[in-house]
Formats: structure tokens, sequence, C-alpha cells
């Protein structure tokens, strides 16, 4: 039952994002999360240029020609994760 529950509550959760035909980001976007602040640069043809959270988070999206940078000095990949995925609704914001 657990395993259900969290299965739709995943569901319910998930965000549809805007790709170019090279699977990137239309354009530049930051967010800031907490003390973390994550910046998302589409980087055609160069594959994908992140590091720690940002990169896994990118990855699980399906984006490929991307660019993310963190920019604060916060170490915390859970808050880094969060802002990168708030990064990402800025792209495509919900109606």
């Amino acid at each position: 039952l657990a395993i259900e529950k969290a299965f739709r509550d995943a569901k319910k959760s998930m965000q549809t994002i805007i790709l170019t035909k090279d699977m990137s980001v239309p354009h530049d976007t930051q967010a800031k999360y907490a003390s973390s602040i994550v910046k998302i640069m589409p980087a055609p043809g160069r594959g994908m240029i992140a590091g720690g959270a940002v990169r896994s988070v990118l990855e699980y999206a399906g984006l490929k020609n991307v660019s993310g940078k963190v920019l604060s000095r916060s170490k915390n990949p859970l808050n880094n994760a969060r802002a990168t995925l708030k990064a990402l609704d800025c792209v495509n914001p919900r109606k």
C-alpha cells in the first residue's frame, strides 16, 4: 500500500519541461531555494556540463545539451536539487 501511495503522489507532482530539438532548455534560467542558487543555461553541442545534485536532476529530466552551475557556496545537495527543480519549473511555469 505504501508503494502505491508513493507512486500516486509522484504522478501528481510530475512536471513537464519544454525542450528544444537538441534536448536543451530554450533559455537561461536561475532559481534560489534556501541558500542555494542554481543557474541553468543551454549548451548546444557540448553535452551535459554540471556536477553533483544538479547533474543528477538534469539527467533524470532527460536533458542532454545543458550547462548547470551552482552559484552559491552551499554544499547541501538536497537544497541544490530543489533549486534545480525550481529553475526547471521557471522554464515552463505551471498554468
